[in-house]
């Protein structure tokens, strides 16, 4: 038997920046020095500009992503649509822009289909790799590798 076919997402990329985000938790390799174990990530489906927060728990997104309101009252820029995988976290972000009155629409993928969310996977995947080149090139392996909260700090060998 051979597996259904599924669909990459939108046929159509939103052109309006700030429009539709995407976003994505992913449980980091290290502990930060305050405790974060969990790396999110947003981008913006128009121009892929990415916002990454360090995170203690999954459940700490809904309040440690306040540039949803910020976007719309400073900067007039509505955001109308997130794009995420079908998860508990998720929905608790869901409910918080509900509570908020946001006014934004949730766009949950299908389990096990990261074609759905290929910008995203693609951020991940780049910026992971950036920041190793960085540390190759600079001389660093893990061993000199500290996470203080959102900065990362080089120990340099004595």
């Amino acid at each position: 038997m051979r597996q259904k076919n599924v669909e990459k997402g939108p046929k159509e990329k939103s052109s309006k920046p700030g429009f539709c985000f995407q976003i994505y938790i992913a449980l980091s390799k290290f502990t930060c020095d305050g405790g974060s174990k969990y790396w999110f990530l947003a981008v913006d489906e128009a121009t892929h500009m990415k916002f990454s927060l360090s995170l203690k728990q999954k459940m700490d997104v809904k309040e440690k992503f306040p540039f949803l309101k910020e976007l719309r009252d400073t900067y007039g820029r509505r955001v109308d649509h997130i794009r995420c995988g079908n998860a508990g976290k998720n929905r608790a972000l869901e409910s918080a822009c509900i509570d908020k009155e946001l006014g934004i629409m949730f766009e949950y993928t299908a389990p096990g289909t990261p074609q759905q969310n290929r910008v995203m996977e693609r951020a991940f995947a780049s910026m992971l790799g950036k920041t190793r080149a960085i540390m190759n090139g600079a001389g660093f392996d893990e061993k000199n590798v500290i996470y203080s909260g959102r900065k990362l700090l080089i120990q340099l060998p004595i």
